[in-house]
């Protein structure tokens, strides 16, 4: 028998197949049928029969048995039930056991929440999660009026809530990204590159400063957040900024951002991997950046291997930009290897430098081959990196 906990891997793994097998509209149609309407039916009936007092009790009950970090705030006076989540057992155990097959695991809770309670008469007013176990929302009679409530526990003065991006809902809607006018990630993405003919992947290494790199077009750049920061590849505006999963340089990042005209800014994008710390790009003054693992799973270019080595900076981001379907221009990605014996541009460290255990040379070319398999005439890259690919 499964432990009230251990079905959350199967959900991933579920969610993902039926997203890659059927489309988007069928995970939903899954998330509102198969959960909503069949496993959590007992909401429903909790619902109809005493409205938000009924689905206190309903959800109190089922946070003791799956033992989670969060308190359930009910106000009938204010027609207001909020609960706030501290640490989701269900996303708790993705993160601690490193798994991310699905493009977005979060979303379900609201995708068999909405449509399920609506038939109560009930309706979530807001919600916002961060995808890093943390998560908040109030429900309200939907013909009655309602006042938010403003309590000492709202999980957005805990300084985790800084972590991780955001998805936010309205009266049973799904807002727009932050900052940003699509919905969908995947779709922000495509916006932003959407005007590039052809786009330009500088990663550190010495064939960045090769002259069929320096002979590259200013626009449409996108390089990792050293480069960034230091110039050391690129000296204009970036289109874009990938920022590392373990990155050094967010003060950097901050003051070079913050200090850019709002119309020149790049886009800020990070991977969010499951098994890593994650970032507090707000207590920089940072937006969050845009989520690009979404992307590179919907379109087959990622595979996300539990425990196991994945893909450095420079490799996510040449990544993300054959994702998008266009041209693309790759110099810098060197894979520690180039034939100079540096490590990076103007760098003198030998070829054998170490990847920290998180990578392997191993991961990136096989990222990389798949990429190139899967659009061999649109990926343009040195002669040094060929030869590894073709090795």
């Amino acid at each position: 028998m499964l432990g009230c906990q251990d079905f959350c891997g199967y959900y991933d793994w579920t969610f993902h197949y039926a997203r890659r097998r059927f489309g988007q509209e069928a995970v939903h149609q899954l998330w509102e049928g198969a959960i909503g309407g069949d496993s959590q039916h007992h909401y429903l009936e909790a619902g109809e029969k005493e409205g938000l007092a009924g689905l206190y009790k309903c959800w109190v009950k089922t946070g003791e048995e799956e033992q989670c970090d969060w308190t359930f705030t009910l106000d009938e006076s204010r027609n207001v039930l909020r609960w706030d989540m501290r640490q989701c057992p269900s996303k708790g155990l993705l993160i601690d056991n490193d798994l991310n097959a699905d493009e977005d695991y979060c979303d379900h809770c609201m995708g068999w929440m909405g449509p399920l309670l609506a038939k109560a008469g009930v309706e979530v007013a807001v919600h916002e999660h961060n995808h890093c176990g943390q998560c908040w929302g109030e429900m309200r009679v939907k013909s009655k009026p309602y006042q938010p409530l403003d309590l000492p526990i709202d999980i957005r003065k805990d300084p985790r809530w800084n972590r991780g991006f955001l998805d936010r809902w309205r009266d049973n809607e799904k807002l727009p990204l932050l900052g940003h006018e699509k919905v969908d990630s995947c779709d922000v993405l495509q916006e932003w590159f959407a005007d590039a003919d052809e786009l330009i992947v500088l990663g550190r290494g010495p064939s960045a400063a090769e002259p069929r790199a320096k002979a590259f077009p200013g626009k449409w750049v996108l390089v990792t957040d050293p480069t960034y920061v230091s110039r050391d590849v690129f000296d204009g505006e970036p289109a874009a900024v990938l920022i590392g999963d373990r990155s050094q340089d967010l003060a950097g990042v901050a003051a070079r951002f913050l200090k850019t005209d709002p119309e020149k800014r790049p886009l800020l994008m990070h991977m969010y991997l499951p098994g890593v710390p994650m970032l507090d790009f707000v207590s920089h003054g940072l937006p969050r950046p845009v989520p690009i693992l979404p992307q590179l799973i919907r379109e087959g270019l990622y595979v996300h291997q539990p425990r196991k080595p994945y893909p450095t900076t420079g490799v996510f981001l040449a990544l993300l930009a054959i994702s998008l379907k266009k041209p693309v221009h790759i110099a810098g990605i060197d894979l520690y290897q180039h034939p100079s014996g540096k490590t990076y541009v103007g760098g003198v460290e030998p070829v054998s430098h170490e990847l920290p255990e998180v990578h392997s040379i191993d991961c990136d070319l096989l990222n990389l081959r798949r990429a190139t398999k899967k659009y061999p005439n649109a990926i343009h890259i040195p002669e040094s990196l060929k030869k590894l690919l073709n090795a």
